[in-house]
């Protein structure tokens, strides 16, 4: 394991945990219980969208796989027959394979050709969501009447997730899923390689590292854990609209990646929970959130050019500094 500066794996995760186990037991009040919930769920979006701009790359249609995953589920489950928990499974499969063709044409090129790619598949994608097979997909209605996850069956009984504190234990699981892996991939040599590419992707190369296949491996993987989110977005919200996967939510997620910290798998961490407790404290102000969040994002660009997740560094650097400028002056005065 690679030995990186800042919070420890071990220990950033255990706060993660720990903090999320604490929320309901401080509270079971619905309207919190469902701030909570949105807030993981963005955490898996963030952390996953970290993760590939970890080579370097920012995927504009990062938001589109979720939606993959949503729709896909939605249709498994209602059209197919499938219990929610194999469309857990294989909705998240369906968006990894279509990252596949997808980051095989936007990898071969970088800086605003990819972000250029990317973000015509999440227009096209989201103008197919909206239009195409409208029997099946909802068209600008929407897709409706999605139910919630069936109930899970354990000795002597079974979960139901009607409420929203079971929703609530469900997805606080699979952001502890997504979370650990994610974190853990971080903190190992794929993570080493991925900062290597993004640093110098030639240099790399001539080392023998396989860019492409890296790039692509974050590419898909990072596709699979955006569809774990849709599929429960879908089944938890029950109703789905092509505007939910489009351009506005996908600003806001790199919002909160970028301002956290994209260099740091804490900086989404960061990110999401600042904005999102920001956004509901700011909630008369609904209407102009974009503004909002780009006013912030310009501030802390120009004060914390590496996001606020380097705020605790700066802090101790300034008093690390004051303190060796007071020990400077008191050794001048001393000295004969």
């Amino acid at each position: 394991m690679s030995r990186r500066p800042g919070l420890s794996p071990a220990l950033g995760f255990g706060l993660l945990a720990v903090a999320g186990v604490a929320v309901p037991v401080l509270t079971r009040d619905s309207y919190y219980l469902d701030v909570a919930t949105a807030m993981l769920m963005n955490l898996v979006l963030t952390l996953s969208l970290r993760f590939e701009m970890s080579t370097g790359q920012l995927n504009m249609a990062h938001i589109s796989f979720m939606g993959i995953g949503a729709y896909a589920s939605a249709l498994l489950v209602t059209r197919a027959g499938w219990s929610f928990w194999a469309s857990l499974v294989a909705a998240p499969l369906v968006a990894a394979l279509v990252a596949v063709p997808v980051g095989r044409i936007a990898l071969r090129v970088s800086g605003p050709y990819y972000f250029l790619i990317t973000f015509a598949f999440l227009e096209v994608l989201r103008l197919f969501f909206n239009n195409s097979f409208v029997d099946y997909l909802g068209g600008p209605s929407g897709l409706v009447e999605i139910p919630r996850p069936h109930p899970l069956p354990l000795s002597g009984g079974a979960i139901a997730f009607t409420g929203k504190l079971p929703q609530y234990w469900l997805m606080y699981a699979l952001f502890l899923v997504a979370a650990a892996v994610l974190i853990r991939l971080e903190y190992s040599r794929f993570g080493l390689v991925a900062s290597a590419i993004r640093q110098r992707d030639l240099l790399a190369e001539t080392l023998g590292v396989d860019v492409i296949r890296y790039k692509l491996g974050v590419f898909v993987l990072g596709s699979f854990f955006a569809g774990v989110a849709g599929v429960f977005f879908a089944h938890s919200h029950q109703v789905l609209h092509s505007s939910d996967f489009g351009l506005e939510p996908m600003v806001l997620l790199v919002v909160f990646t970028v301002i956290g910290g994209a260099q740091s798998v804490w900086g989404p961490v960061v990110g999401t929970l600042v904005l999102s407790v920001t956004s509901e404290l700011l909630r008369e102000l609904h209407h102009y959130e974009i503004l909002v969040y780009g006013a912030v994002l310009m501030v802390v660009m120009l004060v914390f050019p590496e996001g606020l997740v380097s705020l605790p560094g700066r802090i101790t650097r300034a008093l690390d500094r004051r303190r060796g400028s007071k020990a400077r002056a008191v050794g001048a005065r001393v000295a004969p």
